[in-house]
């Protein structure tokens, strides 16, 4: 990061972008952190090597006791449609700013997959101009994964859909943590209602049940 409040930064990235000259020449200058995974295509789960895992935790570790901040994309790859929302969210950096003490600061993109699409029929064939990095001031420390994920959900796949943040009120709720504690009423609320359907439902099955039996026993 510029300014006189810039930090140095590690990002952990695919180890398969080694397979393309200048990415791998830039990660490796960088000193970028690789993690080993199968290529199970974008939108797919991920599958890590387990020893090339066990090595990024490592050096991640070591990196943030050299005074490094850590960048990772929670998505765990290139999200092909932005404009649905974000792919599943993996809590690793949650877990990471967990037990390194430190606070989450949020950085979002938009029209990146226009420069270089996912989809490889596509590839690097720049299909708009159109594309923005958003960096959210004050990093949080979030209470527990859940928390995380929707925070993240919420702020930067609103922007990462849209290419703007969503209104300024509703956004600092968000940063604060006020939003996630109506996020919980509301989520409870949900459950009950679910919760009361399904008993209703298993009563009126119950019911029909019954009736079926007593008609029976009459014939």
């Amino acid at each position: 990061m510029r300014g006189k409040n810039r930090r140095p930064i590690k990002i952990l990235y695919w180890k398969g972008l080694e397979s393309n000259p200048v990415t791998s020449l830039m990660c490796r200058m960088c000193g970028f952190i690789p993690v080993d995974m199968a290529d199970n295509g974008n939108g797919n789960a991920n599958e890590y090597n387990p020893k090339s895992f066990k090595q990024m935790l490592k050096s991640t570790k070591a990196a943030i006791e050299e005074g490094f901040d850590i960048g990772i994309l929670p998505e765990g790859q290139p999200n092909p449609t932005p404009e649905n929302g974000m792919q599943p969210i993996f809590s690793g950096a949650f877990t990471l700013a967990k037990m390194s003490h430190r606070p989450i600061k949020m950085i979002a993109l938009y029209g990146l997959h226009r420069m270089w699409h996912p989809d490889e029929n596509i590839g690097m064939d720049c299909t708009a101009r159109n594309m923005a990095v958003r960096v959210y001031p004050n990093g949080r420390i979030f209470k527990d994964a859940d928390e995380f994920r929707a925070t993240l959900n919420a702020v930067v796949g609103h922007f990462g859909a849209n290419g703007k943040d969503m209104p300024k009120e509703e956004l600092q709720m968000w940063l604060d943590g006020s939003m996630w504690k109506t996020e919980q009423v509301r989520r409870a609320a949900s459950n009950i209602t679910s919760a009361k359907s399904a008993h209703y439902e298993d009563d009126r099955k119950g019911n029909a049940t019954d009736i079926s039996a007593r008609i029976q026993s009459i014939k």
